[in-house]
Formats: structure tokens, C-alpha cells, sequence
């Protein structure tokens, strides 16, 4: 069932591109088009080679930046992570996706993105946040005890 509700999805945001082409470079909710990310660009390449501190996060972007593959789960987690705990615009990790994904859907990645970030026409809240502890404690329990340890993204700052 989950390869077919993927289909659906990214069917889905096919349909919302067709009508709203905008979409692909704006939030689907104008409203939300001019967030205030501080996009910390220390924190960005962190992100982007897998060396925030968070395991879960660290080896999805490891894993992506490798293999140019990245499950769907770990796509949902990484997002939430970019946006919503570094505080940097959803457009540039859907950005990096697009240049990295060897699977690239410009309609799929977009809409994932925006939901992530809660600027697309089916978002999440913006209270809803991965919480890449306890994702790994759900979804890759063997690796779960070093996701308790890990060190805080913050620590990845050099200034």
C-alpha cells in the first residue's frame, strides 16, 4: 500500500502544479511566501553533509549525498529538520533534493517540502515537527541508543 499512496501523492501534486505553477517556486499559501528564515548557512551545509549531530538526520543526508536515494520517511525527517528546527527556508533543501534525488520529481519533491514546511496547500501544522529522537527510536530502533547521546546541532557552529 505504501508504493501505491506514493503514486497517489505525487499524482496529487501533479494536479496542484498543473493549476498552480506558481507553487513550484512559491508557497502554495501567499500569506506564508515571506517567513522570516534566518538561513544560517553554517547550519545549512551541516545539514547537507550529514553532520548535524543527530544521527537519524546525519545518515539520511549521508546516505542521500552517496546513493542520490533517500527514503520517503527519512525525506519527511530531514525536511522537518532543515525547516523547522535550523530555521532555514524550505526552499533550499527542496533545492538540494532536486539537485541530489536520482528518483527527482519536481511535483513530489515540491509538495513534500511544502507540507514539510507548512506553506502547502495540504501542510502540516506548523506545530507538527519531526523529532529525528524519536523517529530513530520508532523507525531504526538498533540505532536508537546512539540517537539519546548525540550532540546537539548547535555545536556544529564554528564562530
Amino acid at each position: 500500500m505504501t508504493w501505491l499512496s506514493e503514486l497517489i501523492w505525487r499524482d496529487f501534486y501533479q494536479q496542484v502544479l498543473w493549476h498552480r505553477p506558481d507553487a513550484a517556486k512559491h508557497a502554495f499559501k501567499p500569506e506564508y511566501d515571506a517567513l522570516p528564515f534566518p538561513n544560517d548557512l553554517e547550519w545549512f551545509d551541516a545539514w547537507r553533509e550529514g553532520r548535524t549531530g543527530y544521527p537519524l538526520v546525519d545518515a539520511a543526508m549521508r546516505q542521500l549525498n552517496r546513493s542520490g536515494y533517500m527514503h520517503n520517511r527519512l525525506r519527511m525527517v530531514a525536511a522537518s529538520f532543515l525547516v523547522k528546527d535550523l530555521l532555514i527556508d524550505w526552499r533550499w533543501g527542496e533545492q538540494y533534493f532536486a539537485e541530489k534525488l536520482l528518483d527527482f520529481d519536481l511535483a513530489a519533491n515540491n509538495g513534500g517540502w511544502q507540507w514539510a514546511a507548512s506553506t502547502g496547500c495540504d501542510a502540516q501544522p506548523y506545530f507538527r515537527i519531526f523529532n529525528p529522537v524519536s523517529q530513530s527510536e520508532k523507525f531504526d530502533p538498533t540505532a536508537a541508543s546512539s540517537a539519546v547521546t548525540c550532540r546537539s546541532w548547535r555545536r556544529c557552529r564554528t564562530s
